[in-house]
């Protein structure tokens, strides 16, 4: 809180003065005193005022009559003057530093405000402050949590395959229910932006062979040698690596450019005959798996 400060009355003003002349001559101004004798005596006080050793000497003097009840009235009278004159000059000292003392009160008073209303403000900013990371805190933990149920749920709706496509080493197949020939077939994957199977090793050979079990029907794959006798090649140009022929497979009888996979293995076969057909496409990635 701001300093309340309260300026000192002068001390040697207000104050009621003594009496300047003793009990002797209370009342009376230094004219009033008629007769010589008080005048001289009057003026033996002031005299002893200015020495004290003055007043001592007259003490001692015979016939001067300032001994007993006289001199012990003169003695309150001298001090009450000397009382008097200390007050006035006490106040008159005192003046001064009082009015100092106002025009500090008036110089620190707004400064101790000042002080104290940035205070409060600066306490304010750090509170608003405080209060807005804790509300953005608990708004990201909210949005985490929101983002891990919809990662969940995400994952549960999410398939590698489209319905009624197989997965397998991340891939999905689609196996037909028609047969077509072997360009018809090529086209048909096209359409459903996958391609004629591609068979790259003994596993997919496996997976693919166990469905044509199932069907007991022969199907076509991507591989031919329809552009260049002898030189087989799968539909997405890539040279023929590794291979399952059945035993005597390729012989080439009658224009046989294209290849089917049937029972146990490879077989050419003409492209214009109608087969059952494999379409291959890459999987989707779903999060988390």
């Amino acid at each position: 809180m701001a300093e309340i400060c309260v300026p000192k009355e002068p001390g040697g003003l207000d104050e009621a003065e003594p009496p300047l002349w003793g009990n002797g001559g209370e009342g009376r101004a230094p004219g009033s005193w008629g007769s010589p004798e008080e005048r001289e005596i009057f003026q033996g006080q002031r005299s002893s005022e200015k020495d004290p050793g003055l007043l001592r000497s007259s003490r001692s003097l015979p016939g001067t009559g300032m001994g007993g009840s006289g001199a012990s009235t003169r003695g309150r009278g001298q001090l009450g003057g000397t009382s008097s004159m200390g007050g006035l000059r006490q106040g008159l000292s005192l003046a001064p530093s009082s009015a100092h003392s106002v025009t500090e009160c008036l110089t620190r008073a707004p400064l101790h405000l000042i002080l104290i209303l940035i205070s409060l403000g600066l306490f304010m900013l750090m509170l608003i402050t405080l209060i807005q990371v804790a509300v953005l805190q608990s708004d990201l933990e909210e949005i985490v949590h929101q983002l891990t149920r919809m990662n969940a749920t995400l994952t549960g709706l999410c398939r590698h395959c489209p319905w009624n496509w197989d997965f397998f080493q991340g891939s999905c197949y689609i196996f037909s229910k028609i047969q077509s020939t072997w360009k018809a077939s090529v086209s048909a994957c096209e359409d459903m932006r996958a391609q004629l199977v591609v068979i790259n090793n003994a596993e997919e050979q496996k997976f693919l062979k166990s469905w044509d079990i199932r069907k007991d029907k022969s199907t076509w794959i991507g591989l031919s040698d329809e552009h260049n006798e002898g030189s087989w090649k799968w539909v997405d140009n890539t040279p023929l690596n590794i291979s399952f022929w059945k035993k005597g497979e390729p012989n080439n009888q009658g224009e046989e450019d294209c290849v089917e996979l049937s029972g146990n293995g490879w077989n050419d076969n003409n492209c214009n005959g109608e087969l059952f057909w494999i379409c291959e496409k890459p999987s989707a990635l779903c999060p988390g798996l």
